[in-house]
């Protein structure tokens, strides 16, 4: 059971942030880290109230398959839990809406992403004993069960889907009209601060195509969290910096950026932009 967190203000919960990624990758519950994520945009959220549910999710799952290590029971006690009674389901109609990434509303509303939903999946699976993780399928993205029955791919988003690897191959061709070939790394299992990181860039873009420059702001903080040395993010958050009028604050991303890329054909581009900042600084 996870023990009562109190943390209502958004520095708080970006320490809790930190906090969660200073543990190892195996270890990091992403339920939790989750909610911090979404603690962040919604001050005041009741962490504890989102994560006994979760718990109290599992433990009911597991009453049911009453110790069962047969994965065909674990897996359709789970699917029928969460899709025909909770009826969870995939929302399609609007990626752009943070709404998505944000776990809380997931759990609120019973819809999501296939990312946030697969998160989901993932942690009720490791309650129930299984080894969960997640596979980012080009275009999508999937839960893959391993232990000695082999492996199982399922897909959260389809209501539990398990889908044959003839399955993931018509979805490869949808995707890119028969021209790829099924392969090991399509398939392979994704670390988990990449999965935060991914539902960190799924708020970032869903916050600019909104306008919201703040909050796309706030979620490349928290990219740079994960990894400081990620040029593209940093190029980015310089950007957003300008837009919000941050001059000294761009400055020190377009530097930071350059000494991760002091070779980069962009380089000219960028100390002219520097200057430039550095020129308007020293006038204004």
């Amino acid at each position: 059971m996870h023990e009562r967190r109190l943390l209502t203000h958004p520095a708080v919960a970006r320490r809790r942030f930190v906090e969660l990624f200073q543990s190892p990758d195996e270890t990091l519950d992403l339920t939790e880290a989750s909610l911090v994520v979404a603690l962040e945009e919604c001050p005041g959220l009741d962490l504890d109230h989102y994560l006994s549910r979760v718990t109290e999710w599992g433990k009911a799952i597991r009453a049911r398959i009453d110790g069962s290590r047969d994965v065909g029971r674990v897996i359709d006690a789970l699917n029928r839990f969460l899709f025909d009674e909770e009826g969870f389901q995939g929302q399609s109609d609007d990626y752009a809406d943070p709404r998505c990434a944000l776990l809380n509303e997931v759990l609120d509303r019973h819809a999501g992403s296939p990312l946030s939903l697969s998160i989901l999946y993932i942690e009720l699976s490791r309650q129930l004993g299984l080894n969960a993780t997640g596979v980012a399928f080009p275009g999508h993205f999937l839960v893959k069960l391993r232990g000695p029955f082999g492996e199982i791919l399922i897909d959260p988003f389809d209501d539990g889907r398990v889908l044959s690897a003839a399955e993931c191959q018509t979805m490869l061709d949808d995707l890119y009209g028969g021209g790829v070939q099924l392969r090991e790394h399509h398939l392979r299992a994704f670390p988990r601060r990449k999965i935060i990181a991914r539902l960190l860039s799924h708020l970032k873009k869903a916050y600019l195509a909104q306008h919201e420059l703040e909050r796309a702001a706030a979620s490349v903080d928290r990219l740079l969290i994960l990894d400081e040395r990620d040029s593209y993010e940093l190029r980015d958050r310089a950007a957003l910096a300008m837009q919000l009028h941050s001059y000294r604050d761009a400055i020190d991303y377009l530097e930071r950026y350059l000494a991760i890329n002091p070779n980069g054909g962009d380089r000219p581009r960028v100390v002219e932009e520097i200057v430039y900042l550095r020129a308007w600084m020293d006038q204004n």
